[in-house]
């Protein structure tokens, strides 16, 4: 009879053991991809079933202390798509810049650590496009670049600035 237990005991274990990988295929929700050494998530992502097939359709990305650094939407190529976020160790938004299945493409904006704006332009095919404005830690316009159609980008100073570099 504690022969016959032990066989059934061990028997279920290798069985959900022998599983684990066969009901990930079905299941939906959050799991955690990678962790750091201290046992805190690293990337942790969601999954949907789509079309029969498990998806990966959100990402987020840790601090070691456990604090939220990036997230975002992923194509079905699991790759970013859509508006991701970047954040500062203390929670605060530092960028946010969209993406076209991996590729860095429309507007992007970041901020300076006390929350005003610091630089938003845009992206085309990776490449940044257009003018690109940027501001001081107070928030105020500082200069501007245009990116398009040229070798070496035209930088616009603010007249304020000008006027302080020429006296």
């Amino acid at each position: 009879m504690k022969k016959l237990l032990l066989f059934a005991i061990i028997g279920l274990v290798t069985i959900s053991c022998g599983n684990n990988g066969e009901n990930k295929k079905n299941i939906e929700g959050k799991e955690i991809i990678s962790r750091y050494t201290n046992g805190t998530a690293e990337i942790e992502r969601e999954y949907k079933i789509i079309d029969g097939k498990r998806a990966a359709v959100y990402e987020w990305e840790y601090y070691e202390d456990g604090n939220k650094l990036k997230e975002g939407a992923l194509s079905k190529n699991e790759k970013r798509d859509g508006n991701w976020k970047a954040y500062y160790r203390d929670g605060k938004l530092w960028s946010e810049g969209d993406y076209s299945d991996g590729v860095r493409q429309g507007k992007t904006i970041t901020y300076h650590s006390n929350g005003n704006l610091y630089y938003k332009g845009k992206f085309n095919k990776a490449q940044k496009s257009g003018i690109w404005k940027f501001y001081d830690e107070n928030g105020e316009f500082d200069y501007e670049i245009d990116y398009d159609k040229r070798a070496t980008p035209k930088i616009s100073i603010d007249s304020s600035e000008f006027k302080k570099a020429t006296k």
